[in-house]
Order: structure tokens, then C-alpha cells, then sequence
């Protein structure tokens, strides 16, 4: 996990508090699947996966189109989340 400047590793049972306006990215960068828990407050981040998410159907998630990305940007924006780049990209270490 980046947030701000700093990078932090986080492996089962660890916690991390991102404060409100914090730049960040989340990834997985190991060689399976994870799994985390979102504890968002206020609840704007909840809004944003609400409004642009795609439910798990067991498949391989969709592609997302201009339209999707634009409503996504459009909402992270209200929301006063930063988009720090394409879907999938990583800050410089």
C-alpha cells in the first residue's frame, strides 16, 4: 500500500489508517488473489464503488469502457478521491 509518500507491506491480521485526502493505491502484489476489508468514513469511497462497481460473477471482470472510466472519474472527483493513474499502476518506489 502507497499512501502519501510512504510505502507499507501488509500481511494478515495487519491494519493501516489512510487519513481522509491522502493520496494512496492499494495492490496485491504477490502471486495469488487478496483479500481486505474497507472500513471507509466519511462514506464517499462507498458511494464510489456503489455507483461504478461491477458485482462479482465468478468470471473474468469486465472491461471497463471511456463511459466507465469517465463516470468513475467523474464520482472520484465528487468524492474528493485522487486518482493517481491508469487502473493497475503502481507509484515509482
Amino acid at each position: 500500500m502507497w499512501a502519501g509518500k510512504g510505502m507499507v507491506v501488509l500481511h494478515a491480521g495487519d491494519t493501516f489508517t489512510i487519513p481522509a485526502g491522502t493520496a494512496h493505491v492499494v495492490a496485491a502484489t504477490g502471486g495469488g488473489p487478496a483479500h481486505g476489508l474497507v472500513i471507509a468514513s466519511p462514506s464517499g469511497f462507498a458511494r464510489l464503488i456503489e455507483e461504478v462497481g461491477t458485482p462479482d460473477t465468478g468470471g473474468a471482470p469486465p472491461q471497463p469502457s471511456p463511459a466507465d472510466l469517465e463516470r468513475f472519474n467523474s464520482i472520484a472527483a465528487e468524492v474528493g478521491d485522487e486518482i493517481l493513474g491508469p487502473p493497475g499502476a503502481l507509484p515509482e518506489a
